[in-house]
């Protein structure tokens, strides 16, 4: 039964997470009880252990089995995020969506900012470890890094537990343990400043040794038990408010988008025109004010340039400060429409976007199931011959801008279209 397989799969995942929480927190409780481990070396061993969580986050961010959540209408990355194109694995079933991987740099660099932030604030302050210890630390690091990686293929690969998880939600349980280890670094801070010389104590001259063994337990306890938390926290998370079990405080991620029937056999075929492709583009710009923003900023610049005289520097800054949102928007223009095409089937009543470059349906429109049906001519479609097609839905709105010829794409439904000119079109919503 699918049901009692999940349960059963689910208990798996978690026994062996909480083998490995078990495991990695044993090794500071051996290393301050028998080692003669310092608060220096505890707080190094937890800052070195978020470096290990956050590199494990991100592998397992990249082979989520679940397109990330990102807005459509956002320029260049959300024409990408429409066609959900993933690169696959060879022989195995992972997947790695290109928008994960595009967003994946600032992911890393907000990482390394949380983690060298932390270390400064909690690790700086104290005096250099001993060798004995810092070897110490060091194999125990490496030890959590292997317990980690264990856990991980483990549930989720071997378990198949990215299926169910995006790049948003596999980093879910890493938060809770960036504040376990600030706010118990603060913790075992305050007790050496209370422990060397009181409240005026300055941190540089804080002495790691003068916290006692029962005090030590107690900071690696409080850390045990926020990890043991973690473990258990989709039962607490149902506990407290219904939602979906297998994701504790997170709702799921919606699966990726599956079109049934790309019309392959359509008789009736139509392509945005090639000009219509690239500068169509600049007729989005009220929609992405971003772009704008750089050009005014760069303007900004020229003028300051412009007060010192500096002609040849303001020409440069003018140029590029114009250049560079064109270009954007014509690129973004160009990586959402340069190679769909739209299918029609007048019989069927039904019409289809289609992608040639990743061979793949973006979306697919029954005769019966739009709201609203617009041709509009804008003053890019006088200069090029072309019209544009606005179809309303439930969805959203479905924009096919600048085609040669609309008669088939509007004989697959079973009204008149609405005629007529604007400025610009209505906002696009490419791919829905």
């Amino acid at each position: 039964m699918p049901f009692t397989r999940r349960v059963l799969c689910t208990e798996d995942s978690r026994r062996t997470e909480l083998l490995g929480t078990i495991a990695s927190n044993s090794l500071p409780i051996v290393g301050v009880a028998f080692l003669d481990w310092n608060a220096a070396a505890l707080l190094f061993l937890y800052w070195f252990e978020l470096g290990v969580d956050s590199v494990w986050a991100l592998v397992r961010a990249v082979f989520a089995g679940r397109p990330p959540e990102i807005e459509t209408g956002t320029l260049l990355i959300g024409s990408l995020a429409t066609r959900q194109c993933s690169l696959s694995v060879p022989r195995t079933g992972l997947r790695v969506y290109l928008t994960t991987l595009l967003v994946l740099p600032i992911t890393i660099l907000i990482l390394a900012v949380v983690w060298l932030f932390t270390g400064a604030l909690l690790v700086g302050p104290l005096p250099e470890p001993t060798t004995e210890t810092v070897t110490g630390v060091l194999l125990a690091t490496v030890g959590i890094f292997v317990l980690t990686g264990v856990t991980t293929v483990r549930n989720y690969f071997y378990n198949g537990e990215y299926r169910k998880h995006n790049s948003t939600t596999a980093f879910r349980g890493l938060l809770p343990r960036i504040c376990t280890v600030f706010f118990g670094g603060i913790l075992t801070l305050t007790l050496l400043t209370a422990a060397t010389e009181g409240p005026e104590a300055e941190l540089g001259s804080l002495d790691p040794t003068v916290v006692g063994l029962p005090l030590l337990l107690m900071v690696v306890c409080l850390k045990f038990t926020s990890d043991l938390l973690g473990v258990y926290s989709d039962r607490l998370a149902v506990y407290f408010k219904s939602y979906d079990q297998e994701y504790g405080w997170q709702t799921a991620p919606p699966k990726a988008r599956s079109i049934d029937g790309m019309l392959a056999d359509a008789p009736e075929r139509v392509c945005p025109v090639r000009w219509g492709r690239v500068i169509g583009g600049l007729l989005r710009l009220p929609y992405h004010p971003g772009s704008a923003l750089i050009g005014g900023l760069g303007l900004l610049v020229a003028a300051l340039f412009a007060i010192g005289g500096a002609w040849d520097i303001v020409a440069v800054i003018v140029v590029a400060s114009v250049s560079i949102p064109v270009l954007l928007l014509c690129l973004d223009q160009l990586l959402r429409y340069g190679t769909v095409e739209y299918r029609i089937d007048s019989d069927a009543g039904a019409l289809v976007a289609y992608d040639r470059l990743f061979g793949t349906a973006l979306w697919r429109i029954e005769s019966w199931e739009e709201s609203s049906l617009r041709v509009e001519k804008t003053p890019l479609d006088s200069l090029l011959g072309t019209e544009t097609v606005t179809i309303e839905h439930a969805d959203g709105e479905y924009i096919l801008p600048h085609l040669p010829e609309t008669t088939a794409v509007v004989a697959a439904f079973d009204r008149q279209p609405e005629r007529s000119e604007q400025i610009l079109p209505g906002r696009a919503g490419l791919l829905g």
